[in-house]
């Protein structure tokens, strides 16, 4: 089955999901938020939790890194999908490794308990590392770098993959790229960056590639894997398909909003943007500034789609010039640029 996009034109996968029950972790973020319309939109049962209770929603409130609060809401649920993370390289290790690692053992050992069937769980690309051929595939061997989100997901991998194989439940790894779209952090970040006299940083010129993946697209990704037997016990790296040079990308929010954009020598922005944002921290200002961000800005190439393609039947439908439309509608309505 499929179904059409807002424009029409563009079918998009709409396999039935009539009967499964299925609980979303960081339900009300922004790709929880996207993946629970979408699921029951294909007549699946949704639930899930988060910090703070959406009961409309079927939303709970709790922690994933102690899930004796909420567990009981596992009962009956054949698919958790574990989205809940913390993002980005800006958070103490301490910290990060207990929400992305300790926190998926956890939120896996209750599925488990609870007699879940399927643990479909959300990694990133940046699992790759910063130091990878273009074009890389599932069977490139990923990395620990010292980068805290780099290293985290690289570890909660680990941990969900290992519970598969000794059979304690089915297990599917995605690895999404750079999740974009109205509202992302991939937007308003950069926004309110170039509107500041400091402008947003990019290292090197912006050469580095951005492995955009836009929302639409990688829940499109995501019900296909829901929906195949194939899926279980794989890894999958789902984006746009693309690689796009951050200052062509970035410069598309830079152009709607009337941004600046600054570029620095990666000798300069690395020290520079761990000083200030963590000065920034200190304040108490919310800031991905970081080393681990401009590595991530700096990255040499991108990802192969072709398993999703070849496995799934995935196809992104949503191009860049469509979604940068949607970012640009989304922007002016909410008031982040000028009408």
């Amino acid at each position: 089955m499929a179904s059409t996009t807002d424009t029409g034109a563009t079918e998009r996968p709409a396999p039935s999901l009539s009967g499964r029950a299925i609980f979303v972790t960081g339900a009300s973020g922004f790709i929880g938020r996207a993946l629970g319309r979408r699921l029951r939109e294909l007549g699946a049962a949704v639930s899930g939790v988060d910090l703070v209770a959406d009961p409309g929603n079927g939303v709970v409130a709790g922690d994933t890194t102690d899930p004796g609060s909420w567990a009981s809401a596992l009962d009956g649920v054949d698919t958790v999908i574990h989205t809940a993370a913390l993002l980005g390289a800006a958070h103490p290790l301490d910290r990060a490794r207990e929400v992305n690692v300790m926190g998926t053992s956890r939120v896996l050992r209750a599925a488990i308990g609870a007699g879940v069937s399927r643990f479909v769980h959300l990694s990133s690309v940046a699992a790759f590392g910063f130091d990878f051929p273009d074009g890389a595939d599932e069977t490139y061997p990923i990395q620990v770098n010292g980068d805290v989100y780099t290293d985290t997901k690289v570890n909660s991998e680990a941990v969900v993959l290992a519970a598969h194989g000794a059979g304690e439940i089915d297990v599917t790894v995605i690895r999404p790229g750079d999740v974009w779209g109205p509202g992302s952090v991939w937007v308003r970040s950069p926004i309110a960056e170039m509107a500041k006299p400091t402008g947003f940083p990019l290292p090197d010129g912006g050469n580095g590639v951005f492995s955009p993946v836009y929302i639409d697209n990688f829940v499109d990704g995501a019900v296909l894997i829901l929906a195949s037997d194939q899926a279980a016990g794989q890894v999958f790296t789902v984006t746009d398909g693309v690689g796009v040079r951050c200052a062509d990308f970035f410069g598309h929010l830079a152009e709607m909003s009337g941004g600046t954009i600054r570029t620095l020598p990666m000798t300069v922005a690395m020290p520079l943007a761990d000083v200030v944002g963590g000065i920034l921290r200190r304040l108490g200002q919310p800031s991905d500034l970081c080393a681990g961000t401009m590595w991530l800005l700096n990255r040499p190439g991108t990802y192969s789609i072709e398993k999703a393609r070849t496995i799934l039947g995935y196809e992104p439908v949503v191009s860049i010039d469509e979604g940068m439309g949607r970012v640009r509608d989304w922007a002016r309505e909410s008031g982040l640029i000028a009408g």
